[in-house]
């Protein structure tokens, strides 16, 4: 039997088979004495939180049978009579709908573990379709829409979509915006330990290391994800080349998941220790632990058994007597990841091959074509060099610190309104204006206008309505900043600082734009984090977004001279492969 929503009803039941007093129970779930009591003076009129929801849901888990039947027994005798008014309330469409999904997210995460990417999205898409549709969730939705987002986050991390508009990133931040608005403690810090992933795998080590290191200590998490933050905090230290001090800390991990009875995770420890091993050219060493990894673990899903060969694979090539082998193993690793979409191992495979034919001698010529995720793009490995170039002159790199007002800018891109509910939930600004009409590139997705859709957006991830005003008219980016300004007055708002929060490549033509126009104010940009790669993976097309970094940058180049813009210095590399680019024909977006 499993509880979808847990009342005192059946709180109570579950104490009483388990044959312990109120204070006894209330130890043995970690809550107060008079948090149970409430539950049992109550009944069905009080319901846990959802973290202590969890909790039942785990203290149920892992009873016998004898127990579960004593429970099932005692819930069933609890629930007939005088339940009538309760019946008809549980018997609503929310309420049934709502267990209809829970049931699907159980389903999802079976799909997920066997990597049935396509049925999961299926059951969870569904599900957070119908409910956007709802103007006034209560929490029971808006938890398990924060589960199910987390649930899309983990498939799209398993198939190596780790940044941009459709990401793990993404939606993980969404899911940790509504954990935070439900103020549900353990699910924010698990997000924070999936976002802390996401940091490693987009290889920003440091980032990931110092937040596994704070997570390794934090409360809010189970014994069993604070060991895994510590195995973590390992794995990016070895992934920089800190392999021996990586080991350590590897080791520590690995005699937590022992006292913790986690024999999988303790497998995965030594999978991992093994690679730190290889890192510090101890390949003995690597040879033993992978062994034990092999031999100990269940690699029961094509995941954990792409993982497992990857990593055998990679400590064979590392010897030229077994590198023959080592190439097999990996070979039948990359087929394994190829048939489930398992985009991020596939690139790691990759990544492996390329640096081993470096080491022998083996590598081919330089490729008329570039490799982005799993698509291989009509780009030269020149002109690609030359657009990741324009690409950082873009971002400006302003740090980001508290301001008057965010202001979110309208585009095709969804995910400023969810960069701009993060930095709103972090505590950088207090009031947020979203600000964008249409223009031919969207108005299909956004019919009813770009900041209408984007206040939905940011409201949907828990961002208040008090805290949003919406400018709806404006059509370039010199309006969006007028506009602004004129109705900041209306609203009796007088700023001293703003933060422009748009598309990465937009950063800096959005600072001159304002710089021009609102001279007095000062300005700090900021975009959603990720790397280009990421991007044309989020876009789909990188002729597209080549075409795009190009034509940003004529209008930093172009629009001071039409009085719309500052001036901004362009060094000459910088220059040079925007000339470069124009002649190969990625002029799309350009302005004549």
């Amino acid at each position: 039997m499993t509880v979808h929503h847990w009342t005192g009803r059946e709180a109570k039941a579950l104490r009483l088979a388990l044959r312990l007093s109120v204070r006894a129970f209330a130890e043995h779930l970690g809550v107060a004495v008079r948090t149970v009591s409430k539950w049992e003076k109550l009944q069905e009129a009080t319901a846990p939180r959802p973290d202590t929801q969890a909790i039942l849901d785990t203290a149920l888990a892992r009873v016998d049978a004898s127990v579960r039947l004593r429970f099932e027994t005692f819930l069933s005798e609890a629930g007939r009579p005088g339940a009538s008014v309760t019946d008809r309330r549980r018997a609503s469409s929310a309420r049934w709908e709502y267990e209809s999904w829970a049931d699907d997210l159980d389903r999802a995460i079976v799909a997920l573990s066997r990597q049935d990417f396509p049925f999961a999205e299926s059951l969870v898409g569904r599900w957070t379709a119908r409910f956007q549709q709802h103007s006034s969730p209560d929490d029971q939705g808006l938890y398990l829409l924060a589960r199910s987002t987390a649930l899309l986050g983990d498939a799209r991390r398993d198939q190596g979509n780790v940044t941009g508009p459709l990401s793990a990133r993404r939606a993980y931040s969404d899911a940790r915006a509504l954990f935070c608005r439900l103020d549900v403690p353990s699910r924010v810090a698990q997000m924070d330990l999936s976002l802390a992933v996401m940091a490693e795998m987009a290889g920003a080590l440091d980032i990931a290391a110092r937040t596994y290191e704070q997570l390794a200590t934090d409360e809010r998490l189970s014994p069993r994800d604070r060991a895994r933050s510590r195995l973590w905090v390992g794995t990016a230290l070895s992934k920089g080349g800190e392999h021996e001090y990586a080991s350590r800390v590897m080791l520590a991990a690995t005699r937590e998941f022992e006292d913790l009875d986690e024999p999988e995770d303790w497998s995965v420890a030594h999978q991992k220790l093994a690679l730190a091993h290889r890192g510090a050219r101890d390949l003995p060493s690597a040879l033993r632990f992978i062994g034990i990894a092999r031999s100990t673990g269940t690699a029961t899903t094509p995941m954990q058994k792409v993982r497992l060969d990857t990593a055998y694979g990679h400590i064979l090539l590392s010897d030229p007597a077994t590198r023959d082998d080592g190439g097999q193993v990996l070979d039948k690793a990359a087929v394994l990841a190829a048939r489930f979409r398992l985009g991020h191992q596939l690139a790691s495979i990759e990544k492996i091959r390329t640096r081993i034919r470096g080491r022998t001698g083996s590598g081919a010529a330089s490729r008329e074509t570039v490799r982005v995720g799993d698509i291989e793009w009509a780009i030269t490995e020149e002109q690609w060099r030359r657009t990741r170039m324009i690409w950082e002159y873009h971002l400006m790199g302003h740090a980001v610190r508290p301001v008057d007002v965010g202001i979110g800018l309208g585009s095709h891109d969804l995910g400023v309104a969810a960069a701009a509910a993060a930095l709103y939930h972090r505590g950088l600004f207090p009031v947020l204006v979203f600000t964008g009409g249409n223009s031919p590139t969207t108005q299909a997705r956004f019919p009813r206008g770009e900041a209408v859709h984007f206040r939905e957006h940011a409201l949907s991830l828990g961002v208040p309505d008090s805290a949003v005003l919406v400018e709806p008219d404006a059509a370039n980016t010199g309006e969006n900043i007028t506009r602004t300004r004129a109705l900041l007055a209306r609203a009796g708002i007088e700023p001293a600082s703003v933060m422009l929060v748009c598309k990465p490549y937009m950063e800096r033509r959005s600072f001159a734009t304002a710089r021009k126009l609102w001279p007095e104010i000062e300005v700090v940009c900021a975009s959603e984090p990720m790397e280009l790669d990421d991007y044309v993976q989020s876009i789909g097309d990188a002729k597209l977004v080549v075409d795009m970094l190009v034509g940003d940058l004529q209008r930093v180049i172009e629009y001071p001279k039409l009085g719309f813009a500052v001036e901004q210095d362009v060094p000459d590399d910088v220059h040079a492969a925007y000339e470069a680019l124009v002649r190969d024909g990625f002029t799309s977006r350009l302005i004549v």
